[in-house]
């Protein structure tokens, strides 16, 4: 279990368990969202902490796509019955280095995923830690004779230690959002941006953005206002860096009565191994690599 340490900041990944970020902790305090933990990824793939989603993110809006069939037996199913999030939860990796700030790991297309992704490739993940941002860099790589398609993501769910819902301020970088019907498949359409930066409060989400335009932050709004407050604790504010090319989409899920807001960089939009929109392809032989940073600072 590896554990990166660099001043205030603490991690650790799992390259057992799908090479899932367990645990982001500042001066000892968790930012990661727990939800059910360890236990509920491994039996059904729950996201907690920081999730590999791979070989797509999101879902599809059926059993296939191209040429392919997906037994729903070898995949992770939502509520609607469709393929959710890849194959990769749980995967083992092999570790390949690591010290007290970096940690890479690979991942060599194994029976299981290939059955429902038959495209050989590997994938290889640094995370790097320094004394107030994580870095996580993935590179997919062609192993075969045919091009891969590019659809991973990764599904952080963010928190800020002691701060209840209604004190956390969000503020998402983008303008237009994706339509997504009732199974949160994307429609084809776009449209204003309906959830506007501010108070999480009582507000839920469940959105996609088609162009990233900045920092996506997660901030204590009781900053403002208690600054001088000796007793109000450590008072912090997380940010989170990703955009195009790397992940020009990005995805905002907030559940009702949970203190976490999932900021998800996507490097195709949802449901694009179907529709082919935004889908990009590896030639065999060659590399795609994308990364994404959070920054964690005292406010």
């Amino acid at each position: 279990m590896p554990v990166l340490r660099a001043g205030p900041l603490t991690a650790t990944w799992l390259p057992d368990d799908g090479m899932v970020g367990a645990s982001l902790t500042h001066d000892g305090e968790e930012l990661l969202g727990q939800r059910g933990g360890l236990e509920a990824y491994r039996a059904k793939g729950s996201a907690f902490g920081i999730p590999l989603l791979a070989p797509w993110a999101n879902r599809l809006s059926g059993l296939r796509y191209g040429e392919v069939e997906i037994d729903p037996t070898r995949a992770k199913l939502d509520g609607n019955g469709l393929p959710k999030d890849g194959a990769m939860a749980g995967r083992t990796w092999t570790v390949e280095h690591v010290s007290e700030t970096e940690l890479v790991a690979r991942f060599e297309s194994d029976p299981p995923v290939l059955a429902v992704f038959p495209f050989p490739h590997r994938l290889l993940v640094t995370v790097t830690l320094g004394s107030e941002a994580m870095t996580v860099r993935t590179e997919l790589t062609a192993t075969g004779v045919v091009p891969v398609p590019v659809g991973f993501g990764w599904h952080p769910l963010f928190t800020l230690p002691g701060v209840p819902r209604e004190e956390l301020e969000v503020t998402v970088p983008a303008a237009r959002e994706t339509v997504l019907d009732a199974r949160g498949i994307p429609t084809g359409e776009e449209r204003e941006r309906t959830f506007l930066d501010g108070p999480l409060g009582t507000r839920t989400a469940d959105a996609e953005y088609p162009a990233i335009d900045g920092d996506f932050v997660l901030r204590d709004r009781r900053a403002r206002t208690s600054m001088h407050d000796s007793d109000s604790g450590t008072r912090r504010e997380l940010r989170v860096s990703f955009g195009a090319p790397d992940y020009p989409v990005g995805h905002l899920w907030a559940p009702e009565g949970e203190s976490f807001v999932a900021w998800e960089p996507m490097s195709a939009p949802t449901n694009s191994l179907v529709t082919r929109k935004g889908l990009r392809h590896v030639a065999p032989g060659a590399s795609f690599a994308a990364s994404f940073t959070v920054a964690v600072s005292a406010v």
